[in-house]
Formats: C-alpha cells, structure tokens, sequence
C-alpha cells in the first residue's frame, strides 16, 4: 500500500483542533477521488471475477496480477473504503459478526429482518428462455399481513447477513497488462 501513497500530495493537519495548533503530517486522501474517476473514465479492459471463500484481497492481488501492491487498486476500482466490511467474509467470520451482532446465530435465525412483498414469482427457464427470477419489494409489517400468503415472505437477520455478504463476491478487476499504464498515470497525476 505504501507505494501507492507515495505520489499522494501531504498536508499539515492540525490533530488538536485548538490553538496552539500542533501539526501532524498527512496523506491527502481526497486525492483518491481524481484518481477513481481517471480509472474508471479511461479503463475499459475489466473482467469479472467473483471471490473464492476465504480468499482476503491481498491473495486476490497476488494470484490476478502477481503481486500483493495492487491490492489498493483492487478496492479503488470496486469502490471499496471498508475491506474487513466490504469485502466478502469467510464463513466462520461472518458467523462470528453475527454473534456479535445479535447474540447468538439462533438469535439472528429468528430475528425478523424486513417483510417484503412478492411481485414476481420466478419462472423457470424453458429451451428457448432464461429464467426469470423473483421479485420482490420490502414493506411494513401492516402491508405484509394484510397480503395473502402466496404473495409474502419474511426475511430473517441471518439470511440477509448471509445476501448481503455473498453479494459482496462479484467484483470487476482491471486486466493485468494495463497495470504498468495506471502506475504511470497514478504518479503522473498525483506527483
């Protein structure tokens, strides 16, 4: 990550917020934003690539594009700010946050999440056809048991948890022979 800082300009922030100020020297992080707009606007060469279990981003990095420096690169393009968050949690790990956030995994398997409305039921794929998958719409606990039984479904805390994270897996990375180019740019303008 280091060498990724390196062409950022610094700035002297004030830590105390007071008079006298006492300056620290800091990475301009609100540099990040030019640089995302220059990859996403001039790259087009990305392809999909969804997380393995367990795989962290620094191992992703590696295996893509042979080393762990470009990890930064990896949640600039995905607009990742939060990786233990907004990256996928291994099972054991996601159990784990659950835990901590409900109290015990049976706790999260019967807490009520949201209430939604079916709109579209799902129709199979046929020869000709793909399939066309359910849809549905969340609403308030009135809504939900004024619907005939067909039409609803309750969603618990432990089956979003688990959407949510799994949803977290498809992300978009930038094929390898472009790396040396945005390395290039990067220190071009930012340096």
């Amino acid at each position: 990550m280091s060498e990724f800082f390196q062409h950022y300009p610094q700035i002297d922030y004030n830590i105390t917020g007071t008079a006298p100020p006492k300056y620290k020297t800091a990475i301009n992080l609100m540099e990040r934003a030019k640089l995302r707009n220059v990859i996403m606007n001039d790259v087009v060469q990305y392809f999909p690539y969804s997380i393995p279990e367990g795989e962290r981003p620094d191992l992703t990095s590696h295996k893509v594009y042979g080393d762990v420096k470009f990890t930064w690169l990896i949640f600039l393009i995905n607009d990742i700010h939060d990786p233990l968050y907004e990256w996928p949690l291994a099972t054991r790990d996601l159990e784990n946050y659950m835990k901590d956030k409900y109290g015990t995994i049976n706790t999260a398997m019967n807490r009520v999440h949201h209430y939604e409305q079916i709109v579209r039921t799902r129709v199979e794929a046929t020869g000709s056809t793909d399939a066309i998958p359910q849809a549905c719409i969340e609403v308030d606990v009135t809504t939900y048991d004024a619907l005939d039984e067909a039409d609803r479904k309750i969603v618990y805390c432990y089956n979003w948890e688990q959407e949510e994270n799994e949803l977290k897996r498809d992300i978009k990375l930038i094929k390898a022979t472009y790396i040396g180019g945005i390395m290039s740019e990067h220190a071009e303008k930012l340096g």
